[in-house]
C-alpha cells in the first residue's frame, strides 16, 4: 500500500490497542520507517481525534528513550502515524524468551524508560499506558518508549478518561487511577515500578482473575518482595510502588539511582523520599539547638562556683580508676562547645581538662564537705 504518495507498507510488524504497525519505506527519503495504521473498526471522530493526539504528543517528546514521530496525515481512507522503525524486540517479548531477568538487566531497562518518561514529563505528557510492550529494545540494546496513544498532553480535550472512565491496562494501573483520580507523572513510576517486578520475578506484582479484584489489589494489597532481589533494588521497587503518588521517586530520581555501571545495582542506594529528607533537616536542627543549650548551661553552672576545686576524679593516685563523665547524647561541635565552657573557667582550673567542669556532682560533693574536716590533697601543678 502506498500512502501520501510516500510511503509504501509491506509486513505487519504487531497490533495495537488502537492500530496495526507495518514496516515501511519513505521512498522520499529512502528510508526504513514503521506505519501504523488506525483499525478499521475504530475509523470514527473520535478515534480519529485520538490518533491525531498520539501523533501530537509523541511528536513533542525527542529524546534517544522514545520512538520518534516523522509524520501524521489522512490517506486512501487510512489515518496513519509514520514512526521511527526499530529491529528488536519488545520488552514483553524479551521477556517471554528469557523468564525473568539478573537484576542488572532488569534495573537498565526501567533506568532507559525512566529518562524517557522523563522527558515527556518535563512536557508536561504523561504516558498512562506503561507496560512490557510499549516498551521497546533496539539492536544496539538501548529501551525506547513507545505508543502514546492515551497519553495526556497539555491542552487536551475531553477523553474518556476525563469524563469517569479509567483508561490503561489493569496489572499496572496506579491506586489513584483506580481511584477515577487524575493522572500524574507519579502514575508513570508506578507503572514503571510495576514492570520491574515483573522483569525481576516473571510477574507482576497484583494478578486476579478479573480487572476489578486487580485493581482492587492496587489500591489496597502491598506487594511481596522476593528475598532474591537484592535489598537496594527491592527498596526501589517498593518506593515505585507507594500508594501516595507524593511518596514515589520522580523519573529522575530513578534515572539516577539506576546508576551508570548497572553491574553495580547491589551497591547502589536510592536517595531518602521527600519526607524523610525534611524529618532529617528538623532532627538535625534540633540537635544542634539541644547542644547550644548544652553549653550555655555549662557555662553559667561553671561561672556561679568559681572556687571550686578539681573533682576528686581528677586528683586520684595514677594506680586508681579515673572517673570521666559520661558524654553527651547529641553533640554535632564538640570542639565548639568545650571551648564555652573553657573560656568560662577562671585562671586556677583552666589547665584541667574540661571534664572536671561538666561534672556538677563532684563539684558539689567537694564543696558540701564541713569546714576542718577536710584537708584538699595537693593539687597537680602539671609540671611533668
Amino acid at each position: 500500500m502506498l500512502l501520501a504518495e510516500r510511503y509504501r507498507t509491506s509486513e505487519i510488524l504487531g497490533h495495537g490497542g488502537m492500530g496495526e504497525v507495518y514496516r515501511g519505506c519513505d521512498e522520499i527519503l529512502g528510508r526504513p520507517v514503521a506505519v501504523k495504521l488506525l483499525r478499521p473498526d475504530l475509523r470514527d471522530p473520535f478515534a480519529a481525534a485520538r490518533f491525531r493526539r498520539e501523533a501530537r504528543a509523541a511528536a513533542m517528546v525527542r529524546d534517544p528513550h522514545v520512538v520518534a514521530v516523522y509524520d501524521f496525515g489522512h490517506s486512501n481512507g487510512e489515518y496513519y502515524l509514520v514512526m521511527e522503525l526499530l529491529e528488536g524486540r519488545s520488552v514483553a517479548h524479551e521477556l517471554a524468551l528469557r523468564g525473568p531477568l539478573p537484576p542488572d538487566r532488569a534495573v537498565g531497562i526501567v533506568q532507559q524508560a525512566a529518562r524517557g518518561l522523563a522527558a515527556a514529563h518535563r512536557h508536561g505528557i504523561v504516558h498512562r499506558d506503561i507496560k512490557p510492550d510499549n516498551l521497546l529494545i533496539d539492536v544496539d540494546g538501548s529501551v525506547k518508549i513507545a505508543d502514546f496513544g492515551i497519553a495526556h498532553s497539555p491542552g487536551g480535550t475531553i477523553t474518556p478518561a476525563s469524563s469517569g472512565l479509567i483508561l490503561g491496562t489493569s496489572l499496572y494501573l496506579a491506586p489513584e487511577r483506580a481511584l477515577g483520580q487524575p493522572a500524574t507523572p507519579a502514575t508513570d513510576v508506578y507503572a514503571l515500578g510495576c514492570v520491574l517486578y515483573q522483569l525481576l520475578t516473571g510477574r507482576p506484582p497484583f494478578e486476579g482473575e478479573n480487572p476489578t479484584v486487580v485493581l482492587s489489589q492496587h489500591v489496597q494489597a502491598t506487594p511481596t518482595v522476593p528475598e532474591e532481589v537484592p535489598a537496594p533494588v527491592a527498596d526501589l521497587i517498593r518506593r515505585m510502588l507507594a500508594k501516595e503518588p507524593a511518596e514515589r521517586p520522580t523519573t529522575d530520581e530513578v534515572a539516577s539511582w539506576a546508576f551508570a555501571d548497572p553491574r553495580n545495582a547491589r551497591t547502589a542506594e536510592l536517595p531518602p523520599p521527600p519526607l524523610r529528607r525534611n524529618r532529617r533537616a528538623v532532627f538535625l536542627a534540633l540537635a544542634a539547638l539541644l547542644t547550644l543549650a548544652a553549653a550555655v548551661i555549662i557555662g553559667l553552672l561553671t561561672a556561679q562556683d568559681p572556687g571550686t576545686p578539681p573533682a576528686p576524679a581528677d586528683v586520684a593516685p595514677s594506680g586508681a580508676p579515673r572517673q570521666t563523665a559520661p558524654p553527651p547524647k547529641a553533640v554535632t561541635t564538640p570542639t565548639a562547645t568545650a571551648s564555652k565552657a573553657t573560656t568560662r573557667t577562671p585562671p586556677a582550673t583552666s589547665a584541667q581538662p574540661t571534664a572536671t567542669t561538666r561534672t556538677p556532682t563532684a563539684s558539689q560533693t567537694a564543696t558540701k564537705q564541713p569546714p576542718g574536716k577536710h584537708k584538699p590533697k595537693p593539687r597537680k601543678t602539671g609540671k611533668h
